[in-house]
């Protein structure tokens, strides 16, 4: 199976600057090594489709070999490639999408984006009052950056003096634990830091848990979600029931800053406000290197077009563009109005929140952006 390739920015917008058309492939993964040769059909299939849309032999080839790389696995693989080389490719843990091959004037990004902003950026510390397992995990991260703490005031638990009172070594024993609560609080909080921590999620001993929470920072206390998890750090049988505890709440999170960003674009949309929608303002804040977060539906039935030239920032509702006033005019390159609009703002360093079809609280025409203050 193939290494995991992180959905960072520095790969989308080197994806996003190719010049020229590009092959965008979801392929739906097979796990049971028993199904491969109806994996390898459905490929067949997708390299005949490729080929009828006059891709070179190199390009589909180099897509094949990174097909063959992800079987067995499962999820969603979405490969975007050209002339002959693999540009981007990352697979899609638990996505649900119907093979697709398609060569256009440039990548469609939104079922990547859409898979990421349901991944946010979480940390998930397993304690006991000895320490705590941490897995830190950035946005649209796969693979855990795994940390271990342990406290230095741990062996007084293990090692009490035979003279020692009862109620001398649980006070000395209630000191050890909340040692190293603060040293667990402290690399938890450094943690949410490093990825921008969206959830915080907890699981483990309760005495232990009311430590850390106790001594955690109030920037991370009233600030970041902090839910709980079944099961601690041993071997206790949670791990499967912890995974899915784990997947539903970064749901639940993705979901509510989806709302909020809707909301915060309802309260923006006041005159004097910082928000636009419809295709053409937003497509003209874009040109202006105004939006901070876009705000687009999945493409529709309408296949609405747009038009965009070399730079970012040259996009528009028609071929033909002034960059200008009374200067020449710009011969643009049409595209979903979606994909034009999600590279404009990708390569302006802006957010992208893609949003459900049918939304009624979506943009008008299905597309708008909160704008950056001047």
């Amino acid at each position: 199976m193939s290494p995991m390739t992180a959905i960072t920015e520095d790969a989308l917008q080197s994806l996003l600057r190719h010049e020229g058309p590009v092959c965008s492939v979801y392929f739906r993964l097979e796990a049971r090594p028993e199904r491969e040769d109806d994996a390898q059909q459905r490929w067949h299939a997708l390299a005949r489709s490729l080929s009828a849309q006059r891709v070179d032999t190199a390009t589909i080839e180099a897509l094949g070999d990174r097909v063959r790389a992800a079987l067995p696995g499962s999820g969603v693989l979405a490969a975007f490639a050209a002339e002959g080389e693999i540009l981007f490719a990352t697979e899609l843990p638990g996505a649900d999408l119907a093979d697709t091959a398609i060569r256009a004037a440039l990548p469609r990004l939104l079922p990547v984006l859409e898979w990421r902003q349901n991944h946010p950026a979480h940390v998930l510390a397993l304690v006991d009052r000895s320490g705590a397992d941490l897995e830190i995990y950035a946005n649209g991260g796969t693979e855990a950056l795994r940390q271990t703490i342990t406290g230095a005031d741990d062996e007084i638990v293990r090692n009490a003096p035979g003279g020692m009172s009862q109620g001398r070594f649980q006070n000395r024993a209630e000191d050890s634990w909340e040692h190293n609560a603060t040293r667990v609080a402290a690399a938890l909080s450094r943690a949410v830091a490093r990825v921008s921590a969206h959830l915080v999620l907890l699981g483990g001993d309760v005495r232990a848990l009311q430590y850390l929470t106790k001594h955690l920072p109030k920037a991370v206390r009233h600030e970041v979600p902090i839910r709980t998890v079944s099961g601690g750090r041993g071997h206790d049988g949670a791990g499967t029931l912890r995974s899915a505890q784990v997947e539903a709440a970064t749901l639940a999170a993705a979901a509510e800053e989806t709302s909020e960003t809707l909301r915060n674009l309802a309260e923006e949309r006041r005159p004097g406000g910082h928000a636009v929608e419809g295709m053409q303002a937003t497509l003209t804040a874009l040109t202006h290197r105004q939006v901070s977060t876009l705000l687009v539906t999945h493409d529709g039935p309408d296949g609405r077009t747009a038009w965009f030239g070399p730079a970012p920032t040259d996009v528009s509702v028609r071929r033909r563009k002034a960059l200008e006033p009374g200067g020449p005019a710009l011969d643009m390159t049409g595209a979903p109005l979606a994909d034009v609009a999600v590279r404009a703002a990708l390569l302006t360093g802006a957010d992208v929140r893609v949003l459900d079809a049918g939304r009624a609280d979506a943009p008008a025409q299905g597309i708008g952006a909160l704008c950056r203050h001047s």
